[in-house]
C-alpha cells in the first residue's frame, strides 16, 4: 500500500508546479513522524488510584521504594530490547533504557533497592502483577480485569 503511494508521490514530484511539491513534501514529512502507541501503567486496584508521571517517574527510578500503606513496590518490567520497555522509557519516563539501567545498577549495588523482576511478554507481566499485590508494570493497551487498575501514561 505504501509502495503504490511512494510511485504516486514520485510522480506528483515530476511536475512543474511548486506548490504541488511542497504539498507532496509536506505529505511525506507527515508520514514519516513515527506514530507511538500508549502505555498504559497496571498495579492492583487495592494500591493508588491515581499516579501522576511524577510517581510513575519516580517509582520506576527507584526514588519511591513504598506503597502509601508501607508495602515496599516490585516494579515488573520487560527486557531492555523489548519494544515495549524502550517506549515506556521514552515516553513515559522520559529516560532512554540504558540511562534506566545504570539508575537500577547503582540502586542495586549500594543495597538501597531491590532489582526489578524482568518478563518476556506482556501475559507473563499481567500474571505475575496479578499474583503480586504490591508489583506495578505497564501494557501496551488497557487492561480489563476487576483485580488490575490501568493508568494511561501521558
Amino acid at each position: 500500500m505504501i509502495v503504490i503511494y511512494w510511485h504516486s508521490l514520485l510522480s506528483l514530484l515530476r511536475l512543474n508546479s511548486s506548490l504541488k511539491k511542497i504539498t507532496v513534501l509536506l505529505f511525506l514529512l507527515i508520514l514519516s513522524i513515527p506514530m507511538h502507541a500508549q502505555v498504559w501503567v497496571i498495579s492492583h486496584a487495592e494500591k493508588q488510584a491515581e499516579l501522576s508521571s511524577k510517581q510513575i517517574r519516580s517509582i520506576f527510578s527507584l526514588r519511591e521504594k513504598n506503597w502509601p500503606d508501607g508495602q515496599v513496590i516490585e516494579l515488573v518490567v520487560m527486557k531492555d530490547n523489548s519494544e515495549l520497555h524502550k517506549q515506556f522509557c521514552l515516553d513515559a519516563l522520559k529516560l532512554f533504557p540504558y540511562q534506566l539501567s545504570r539508575i537500577w545498577e547503582r540502586q542495586i549495588y549500594t543495597g538501597t533497592a531491590i532489582a526489578p523482576t524482568i518478563v518476556d511478554s506482556e501475559q507473563e507481566m499481567l500474571d505475575t502483577i496479578i499474583k503480586n499485590p504490591n508489583a506495578i508494570g505497564y501494557v501496551s493497551q488497557e487492561v480489563n480485569n476487576e483485580d488490575l487498575h490501568s493508568i494511561i501514561v501521558d
